[in-house]
C-alpha cells in the first residue's frame, strides 16, 4: 500500500520555516537578559538585567516574566504552539524596553494562547483574523476595567509582526485590536462616583495622615507619614519619589523677598528634570518632612559611603567596632551586628538561613566545666552581610549618576521588619521599596498588614487607606477646580503630554455648575450673555445664576446647562448651535473636537459652494447654513485659543439664527398673527431667562 504524501502549500511551508529560525536566533543568539539565560523555562528572572540598567523597579522586588496563565485560571503554561514564539518574542523585541511593557504582552499572549486552543490551532503559523478576534474578546472579558486597551493594542502589535515578518500563512491584513468606546465620560452617576472614588483618596484617610504626621513615634511611620506630606505637596509619582536625592531642596528669594523652596524632581515616562516649587503653604510641612527623613535615612548613607570606600570589608558601628579584630562572635555578638533579637535560638536559626557554618569556643563554666558553645567565624558574618549588598553598588540610579550613599531614601535593612529593635540592621542598607508605602497606607490590608494609622492609634478597626497615586489625582483634581490652565496642570506634574491631564481631571458636576453660575454677571469670568445680567433683576446675584444654570452635564465640547426636568433637548444634540450650551477655555480635549467640527463644516460649507456652482436645487441654503455655522465656529475657537483670555472662563454663544422647537413653534404663531418681526427680538431675549 502506498504511503500519503500530504501537499503542504510552499506560503505555509515558508512561514513554518520563518517561525523556526525566528525562535532560534532568539533562544542561541540573542543575548538579552544575559546570555546564560534559560530559554526554555517557563518563568525568567530577569532582575539583574534590569539592575544593570539602573531600572527603578529592581530595588524595589524581583521582576519576573511567567509564560502561563494566571493561577487563578489554572496556572498552566502556555501551549507548545505559543511559548518559544512568545519568548522569543519578548527577548528580542521588549528586552530593551521598561519592564513594564512586558506586562501587557503576556496578557495579550495569554488570551492568545486561550483562543488557540479554543480554534484548535496546530501551529502557530496557522493563526488568521478570527483567532485575533477571539483573542480579543478574551481580553475585554478578563479586564477588570471596561476595556483593557493596552493589551489590546500590544495583541494588534503582535498581529502585524507576524504578519510582516511571514511567520503566518494567511496575511492578516493589518489586524488591529477593535476597541470599545464609551458613549460619554460624563460626570454623573454611579460609573462616574465608582471612577472618583476609587482615583480620588478619601477626606478621613487625608485627615488621619495628617494626625499621624504628628503623633508618629516609631521610625518606619515617621518616615511613611513625611513621604506622604511630599506627595501632597507636588503631584510627583512614587517612583519618581523614591529617586530624590538627600540634597534635594533648592530655595529661592521671589520679588516679594519671601524665600520659596522648591525639590528637584527626576522625570519619568518622557518627562524632564525639573525644579517643582513647593506652594508656600506646604513649605514647612515639606522643610519638615525631610528633616525627619535625613534623621532616620542618614546611618543607612554612612553606611553605604563606608561600603564605597572600604570594598569587601563589614561596616561596624563605633560601639561594635571593637569586634573587627576577633576570629569568632559569640550568639550575643551575632546578634548585636545583625540586630536580631536577643534569642539564641532566632540567632542560629538565621545563621542556619544564611548557610553560615557554625564554629565552637570552648568556655571553662563555673558550674559545668570545660564545654563548648555555638558562635560564629567573623569571616563567614562579614562575607553574609557583604553579599547584601545592592546589585551594581554603589550606583543607585546609573542613568543619573546617583550614588546610594546620595540617595534620600535609603534606610537601615530590615527597618519594615520584625528584628530586636526599630532601628534595622546596623551594618547594611537598603532601599524603600514600593510595598513599604503601599501597606502602610493599606494597600495591602487584607493580607493583614498594619497601617500607620493604626500603629498611631487613631485607626484601631482598620477602616482607613489610601494609594500613593492617589495623592496625584487629588492634587490634578484641585488645581482643575482652581482653573489652572492645562499647560501648567502638565507642568506641575510632570507630564510630557498634556492631554493626559483629562484621566486626572475628576471635578464633580456641582463642582462645574458652581464655577459656572460663579462666572454669571461676571466679563472677567464669562463671556457672552452668561456675563449679562439685567439691570433692576428682582432678584440676587446668586438667586439669578442658580436660576440661569440650575445643572450642567458633560457634552463633545463643553456643558449643557439647560434644565431637563422641565423638557428635554429640543436642539436634537446640535449643542454648537444652542444658547444653552457653553463651554470652558483651558480643557484641551473640547476644544481639539471644536476644531475638527470646524474644519467638517468648512468642508461642508466648500461642497455647497461647488453645488451652487453646478446650480443644484436648494444648495443657497445650504451655504447659508455651513456658512453661518463656520463664522460662530470661528469665533468660539478664536476665543478659546486667545491667551489674553484666561484658563477656565465661561464661554457662552450669543442669539443664532437656529430656534428650538418651542421657539419655532411660537415664531410660527407670532407670524400668523401678523406680529414675528416685532417680537422676534423679545422672544431673543426671554430666552436667555429660563
Amino acid at each position: 500500500m502506498r504511503a500519503i504524501i500530504p501537499l503542504v502549500p510552499r506560503a505555509k511551508s515558508d512561514a513554518e520555516r520563518n517561525l523556526a529560525t525566528f525562535i532560534s536566533r532568539a533562544r542561541g543568539a540573542t543575548t538579552a537578559f544575559g546570555a546564560g539565560l534559560n530559554f526554555d523555562a517557563d518563568c525568567w528572572d530577569v532582575t539583574d538585567f534590569y539592575a544593570q540598567k539602573g531600572h527603578g523597579n529592581s530595588k524595589h522586588g524581583t521582576i519576573t516574566i511567567h509564560f502561563m496563565q494566571r493561577l487563578k485560571d489554572g496556572g498552566t503554561p502556555f501551549c507548545r504552539q505559543l511559548i518559544d514564539f512568545a519568548k522569543a518574542y519578548v527577548r528580542s523585541q521588549l528586552a530593551n524596553r521598561s519592564s513594564s511593557s512586558f506586562t501587557y504582552a503576556i496578557t495579550a499572549f495569554r488570551a492568545l494562547d486561550t483562543a488557540i486552543q479554543e480554534c484548535d490551532i496546530s501551529c502557530l503559523s496557522d493563526c488568521d483574523a478570527a483567532v485575533f478576534n477571539r483573542a480579543a474578546e478574551l481580553i475585554r472579558r478578563k479586564s477588570t476595567v471596561d476595556d483593557n486597551g493596552s493589551a489590546g493594542s500590544v495583541l494588534g502589535v503582535i498581529a502585524r509582526f507576524l504578519d510582516e515578518k511571514g511567520f503566518v500563512y494567511a496575511p492578516l491584513h493589518n489586524w488591529s485590536y477593535p476597541r470599545t468606546r464609551k458613549a460619554t465620560s460624563g460626570r454623573v452617576g454611579p460609573e462616574f462616583e465608582r471612577r472618583r472614588h476609587a482615583k480620588m483618596p478619601d477626606q478621613a484617610a487625608l485627615d488621619g495622615l495628617a494626625q499621624a504626621f504628628h503623633l508618629a513615634t516609631d521610625p518606619r511611620d515617621i518616615l511613611i507619614a513625611s513621604v506622604s506630606a511630599i506627595l501632597c505637596s507636588a503631584p510627583e509619582r512614587i517612583n519618581e519619589v523614591m529617586v530624590l536625592s538627600a540634597n534635594c531642596e533648592v530655595e529661592q528669594s521671589g520679588k516679594d523677598e519671601r524665600v520659596y523652596l522648591g525639590l528637584r524632581w527626576f522625570g519619568s515616562k518622557g518627562a524632564s528634570d525639573h525644579i517643582k516649587w513647593i506652594l508656600p503653604g506646604m513649605a514647612d510641612v515639606v522643610r519638615e518632612a525631610l528633616t525627619r527623613i535625613r534623621r532616620i535615612t542618614e546611618p543607612a548613607r554612612i553606611m553605604a559611603r563606608w561600603y564605597e570606600q572600604n570594598p569587601g570589608k563589614l561596616y561596624l558601628p563605633p560601639d561594635l567596632e571593637h569586634l573587627r579584630g576577633k576570629k569568632l562572635l559569640t550568639l550575643e555578638e551575632v546578634w548585636e551586628i545583625a540586630n536580631l533579637s536577643p534569642d539564641k535560638r532566632i540567632v542560629r536559626g538565621w545563621m542556619q538561613k544564611a548557610h553560615i557554618p557554625f564554629a565552637h569556643i570552648d568556655l571553662n563554666h563555673p558550674i559545668r566545666g570545660w564545654i563548648q558553645i555555638h558562635a560564629a567565624r567573623f569571616a563567614d558574618i562579614e562575607r553574609h552581610i557583604v553579599d547584601m549588598l545592592p546589585p551594581c553598588f554603589p550606583m543607585y540610579d546609573e542613568r543619573r549618576g546617583m550614588r546610594y550613599s546620595e540617595a534620600l531614601l535609603v534606610i537601615p535593612e530590615g527597618l519594615f521588619g520584625n528584628r530586636g529593635s526599630s532601628a534595622g540592621n546596623r551594618c547594611m542598607f537598603e532601599v524603600v521599596k514600593y510595598h513599604h508605602v503601599g501597606c502602610a497606607l493599606g494597600q495591602n490590608k487584607r493580607a493583614g498588614s498594619t497601617t500607620v494609622f493604626q500603629r498611631v492609634g487613631i485607626d484601631p478597626e482598620g477602616k482607613l487607606e489610601m494609594r500613593s497615586h492617589q495623592f496625584r489625582h487629588w492634587l490634578n483634581t484641585m488645581a482643575q477646580s482652581a482653573s489652572l490652565s492645562q499647560l501648567d496642570i502638565a507642568k506641575w506634574s510632570g507630564r510630557a503630554d498634556i492631554r493626559h491631564n483629562r484621566s486626572y481631571d475628576h471635578m464633580t458636576s456641582e463642582e462645574i455648575v458652581t464655577k459656572i453660575r460663579d462666572a454669571v454677571g461676571d466679563h472677567a469670568k464669562a463671556i457672552g450673555p452668561l456675563a449679562e445680567i439685567p439691570k433692576n433683576l428682582p432678584v440676587t446675584r446668586a438667586e439669578f445664576a442658580a436660576m440661569a444654570v440650575p445643572t450642567a452635564h458633560v457634552t463633545l465640547y463643553g456643558f449643557c446647562v439647560h434644565d431637563f426636568t422641565t423638557t428635554p433637548c429640543e436642539m436634537f444634540r446640535r449643542c454648537l448651535d444652542c444658547r444653552e450650551h457653553v463651554c470652558i477655555k483651558g480643557l484641551p480635549d473640547k476644544t481639539e473636537r471644536i476644531r475638527q467640527a470646524l474644519e467638517a463644516n468648512r468642508d461642508s460649507l466648500a461642497k455647497a459652494r461647488k453645488a451652487v456652482a453646478e446650480n443644484a436645487y436648494g444648495a443657497e441654503d445650504w451655504v447659508t447654513a455651513h456658512q453661518a455655522a463656520v463664522d460662530r465656529l470661528e469665533q468660539l475657537l478664536t476665543i478659546l485659543t486667545d491667551r489674553s483670555v484666561t484658563d477656565g472662563a465661561v464661554v457662552q454663544l450669543n442669539s443664532t439664527s437656529t430656534y428650538s422647537l418651542s421657539e419655532g413653534a411660537l415664531l410660527d404663531r407670532l407670524h400668523l398673527d401678523g406680529t414675528g418681526a416685532e417680537m422676534l427680538a423679545g422672544v431673543e431675549t426671554t430666552k436667555r431667562l429660563p
